[in-house]
């Protein structure tokens, strides 16, 4: 049982049904939190993923500035995701970890989320998602993200 998992991994790595697809973008987010004001950010997106055909594995970092609202602070993201690809659509749920960088303070903590995004040319991807930061020592438990994205793949 130990040698099926790793073997199953190395086969759809090594099999010619596996591609693989870095990518940029941008995304714009409305942060949600709980208990506080909620504010505007333009995220700059960039992460590698591998496809099987019907689902994906890959990892992503982002950096977040604010451009509006009533809170003043930067967000960085770093985000491993599974996706399922289905017609036309591929479904995805991503977690990873999440800091808040204010100006004199940091906050940290981790993140779920879910998406789907579509194909509008072979090269080009719009992605709507909704991602839970639960963070440490900061003004609320927790924050909902909204976000809008547009990337382009290599």
């Amino acid at each position: 049982m130990k040698c099926l998992i790793p073997a199953a991994i190395a086969a759809t790595f090594g099999s010619a049904a596996f591609a693989q697809d870095a990518y940029v973008g941008a995304g714009v987010d409305y942060h949600y939190p709980h208990s506080g004001d909620a504010q505007t950010v333009t995220s700059a997106i960039a992460g590698l993923g591998f496809d099987t055909g019907l689902f994906g594995i890959g990892a992503e970092a982002e950096y977040g500035l604010r451009v509006a609202g009533d809170n003043d602070y930067d967000t960085a993201r770093v985000r491993g995701w599974v996706s399922y690809d289905w017609s036309d659509y591929s479904f995805r749920f991503a977690g990873g970890v999440t800091e808040y960088y204010f100006e004199d303070d940091t906050a940290g903590g981790f993140n779920f989320g879910l998406g789907a995004e579509r194909a509008l040319s072979p090269n080009l991807t719009v992605r709507g998602e909704l991602i839970r930061d639960f963070m440490d020592n900061i003004f609320t438990d927790a924050v909902t993200t909204t976000r809008v994205a547009v990337l382009y793949s290599f």
